[in-house]
């Protein structure tokens, strides 16, 4: 399945198709941690202004789970997470906590670099939500700012 998406154009030898990954299932994703995972989408939920626009646990065409998915419109404006036509941006929020880290460090485990890589060339914009910078914010004011600057670098807010 790597190899389908890292590089289409190669055409030597393949594995059998039995022994061919069609889907990245679990136990090879790492859950999200309930508590973190609670709080971001609070935050988000404030950000946005309303939970239909927040879709989790989304099921891509590889069978990557999604954490979270944001749609856009070709305005930028955000979309409910049941609207299929017109979306133009796709958004994947990766909640990563410190199961998804090498221990004692800052480094996404292989796996999870490699799915968001894949999720980059099945054309979403990966946004990283990192555990050791979401566990420095105190207020809801904070998480909703960081979550902006993160999700939306390049859009201006005039107040919360």
């Amino acid at each position: 399945m790597s190899v389908k998406l890292e590089c289409p154009f190669y055409d030597g030898p393949r594995l059998l198709p039995k022994f061919c990954v069609k889907s990245f299932l679990a136990p090879f994703e790492t859950p999200v941690e309930p508590q973190f995972y609670n709080a971001l989408k609070s935050g988000l939920v404030d950000l946005l202004g309303d939970q239909s626009i927040v879709a989790s646990r989304v099921l891509t065409p590889y069978c990557y789970t999604l954490d979270i998915e944001i749609k856009l419109d070709e305005d930028g404006f955000v979309l409910p997470a049941c609207h299929a036509d017109d979306v133009h941006k796709r958004i994947a929020v990766c909640i990563d906590g410190s199961q998804r880290f090498a221990a004692n460090a800052k480094k996404l485990l292989g796996k999870e670099a490699m799915k968001q890589r894949h999720l980059r060339i099945l054309g979403y914009e990966v946004v990283q939500i990192p555990y050791y910078e979401f566990e420095k914010l105190k207020k809801k004011k904070e998480v909703v700012e960081y979550l902006h600057k993160k999700i939306f670098p390049h859009s201006y807010r005039l107040s919360w």
